[in-house]
Order: C-alpha cells, then sequence, then structure tokens
C-alpha cells in the first residue's frame, strides 16, 4: 500500500507557545511565515516497515557546523502521536506524548525522539533497523527513511513533520511544521 499526499504546504511554528520568555520575546514575528515553506511527501509500506520521502527546497544547504557555533545544521524530523487525541503543535501534552525520528545533516546516525509538550523533547538513538539516505540535488533535500517496528506509527496511521533549516538559523522551536498530523494509512 503506498499514499502519496503530494505537496504538503508547511506553517511556522507558533513562537508565542515557546516555553521561556525568551524565544517569544527574541524571535517576535518571526512566525508569521515558515522558512521552508512546503514539502513533498512520499508514504509507503513495504511488508514490515514504511518507507517516507522528503523532498523539500533549501537553496543554502547547511551540512557541518564544526568549525563555527553561530552555525545550525539543515535537519528533518517525523513525529507520531502516541494516542488518538496527541496534539501536534504543542509535541503532544503530558501523558499524551509523540515519538519519532530525527534525522540532521551534520550527523550520520537518526535519533528516536520523544516529547510530551513543549520543551520536553528527549532523544536517544534509533533502533539499527531504521535507516536513512539523504542527498542535496539542484536546490532541494531528498531524504528517504526506512522505519520497521514504529509502534505508534503502525497504530496511528498518521505523522507530523518538521523541516530546520540552517541558514534561516532555525532550531528547537524555529521551525516549519504540517499543520496537524497526515494520514498516511
Amino acid at each position: 500500500m503506498a499514499t502519496s499526499p503530494g505537496k504538503i504546504e508547511l506553517i511556522a511554528a507558533p513562537i508565542g507557545i515557546q516555553p521561556g520568555g525568551y524565544v517569544p520575546k527574541a524571535y517576535a514575528g518571526r512566525d508569521k511565515a515558515p522558512m521552508t515553506p512546503s514539502l513533498e511527501l512520499e508514504v509507503a509500506q513495504p511488508p514490515g516497515a514504511w518507507r517516507l520521502r522528503l523532498r523539500w527546497p533549501c537553496a543554502e544547504p547547511v551540512v557541518d557546523v564544526s568549525e563555527d557555533p553561530s552555525l545550525f545544521p539543515d535537519a528533518a524530523a517525523l513525529f507520531s502521536p502516541q494516542q488518538e487525541d496527541t496534539p501536534w503543535v504543542t509535541m503532544g501534552a503530558p501523558g499524551n506524548g509523540v515519538d519519532g525520528v530525527l534525522w540532521r545533516a551534520d550527523g550520520e546516525r537518526l535519533h528516536r525522539i520523544s516529547a510530551e509538550g513543549l520543551g520536553s523533547m528527549t532523544r536517544s538513538d534509533a533502533p539499527e533497523s531504521w535507516r536513512s539516505s539523504a542527498a542535496h540535488e539542484r536546490g532541494f533535500w531528498q531524504l528517504e527513511f526506512t522505519l520497521s517496528g514504529w509502534a505508534s506509527l503502525d497504530r496511528s496511521k498518521r505523522v507530523a513533520v518538521a523541516i530546520w533549516r540552517g541558514s534561516a538559523q532555525d532550531r528547537g522551536g524555529l521551525k516549519s511544521v504540517t499543520g496537524g498530523f497526515l494520514e498516511v494509512g
């Protein structure tokens, strides 16, 4: 079974709901338009796994940040709800979280991530069976995940996407996201 949602419009993650007082003040107005306006998503479900392909515009890729601490790498994450009524924009809520996978352009390994609300994200090594391949070509990132044994995605068949553009100083809560969970199965 394959699902092709196609082109998906992204929104800027809301700045005003970020925890603490610094980000809402320092970046006021940054959430008027997303730094990455859209992405293309293709989903397939080969036996025992999910294959999710993302493609998004990125004119200035940031891959290596080792020489300059003011740089941030390009990154992408997929999230799936742990329960049916899990909220997305707040990355879940206490006792009602999201979990997912994080890819960073400056790293070779994937991270498994989870959150139960804003500011609560944790990460660990992803299962060894989770794979990704990425390439930047002609002004676009193309990223493919192959993920097996992702219980919340297997159950919910819904995913949300976050994109960080390093050249735009995206990091943490400064990102472009889907407006909600997308049905993929």
